[in-house]
């Protein structure tokens, strides 16, 4: 669970604004591993990006919570914020990225990236370059596969995005010769030949798309990153415990959230 959500939401707060001046349609993505099974589509367009992302696993199945759903929305309006949404409580989360750039410490900014390039490949007919990716410190790798016949050099990973991880891993894929959008990562633990997790993709459609695709809808109400994440019986209990708390202690509780979630 936690290293789906680390590389999904890697990905998705980097999704290509600057792609959609050269590329507009949509892209299907599988996701498989030992212990997640799930699928992902993003849409790329003039007025900004958009991951909608489906998944399940062993810990939900237990839960009987069944699949996650989420949807994290970039706008070229606003290029330093992302969305996150929860279509299942009609809520969002407005992320300031630059905020979330100040708030990593300067260490975790400063960690090199190693590149080990693997040669060339195919992912759903279209050509691509493999590499073994690992960061200074992390116990995971990640063996990538980069395309420029989607979307160019103005890829997932080299669209300005203000990303601190992002932009040093797309440095560090620029200066050994790879531009362009991963249209398939592999992660697993370091030393082991087993994959934890697999994000491929499946098909591509170039296609225009409306303004409207990269919008919160109408009536969803903002809360925090944590908040937006959690599941309606979670919802429930946490409404249910506020209401029993003094004003002054639901203010602090709705403060902290803001500040982990990086909301507005």
């Amino acid at each position: 669970m936690k290293t789906f959500l680390r590389l999904s939401l890697g990905v998705l707060l980097a999704l290509p604004l600057a792609a959609a001046a050269e590329w507009e349609g949509a892209l299907e993505m599988k996701i498989s591993g030992k212990d997640v099974a799930g699928s992902s589509k993003v849409l790329v367009g003039k007025a900004g990006a958009r991951m909608q992302m489906e998944m399940t696993n062993a810990q939900l199945k237990q839960a009987g919570q069944g699949s996650m759903k989420m949807t994290v929305l970039t706008r070229t309006a606003e290029p330093d914020f992302s969305y996150l949404i929860n279509d299942a409580q009609k809520s969002y989360s407005r992320i300031d990225l630059k905020e979330m750039q100040k708030n990593l410490p300067k260490a975790e900014q400063e960690k090199k990236w190693v590149v080990k390039r693997l040669g060339g490949d195919k992912v759903a007919g279209y050509g691509c370059e493999r590499a073994l990716v690992s960061q200074e410190g992390s116990e995971s790798e990640n063996e990538v596969c980069v395309s420029k016949e989607i979307m160019g050099s103005a890829g997932l990973l080299s669209a300005g995005r203000r990303d601190p991880s992002s932009q040093g891993l797309a440095k560090a894929l620029k200066a050994n010769g790879l531009e362009g959008m991963p249209i398939r990562m592999i992660v697993r633990e370091k030393g082991k030949a087993e994959s934890t997790m697999t994000w491929e993709l499946v098909s591509a459609e170039k296609r225009s798309l409306p303004a409207s695709t990269f919008e919160v809808p109408a009536g969803y109400r903002e809360t925090s990153a944590m908040g937006v994440m959690l599941s309606p019986e979670q919802q429930k209990q946490m409404d249910d415990a506020m209401k029993n708390m003094t004003p002054e202690q639901r203010k602090m509780i709705e403060e902290m959230m803001k500040k982990k979630g990086g909301s507005r």
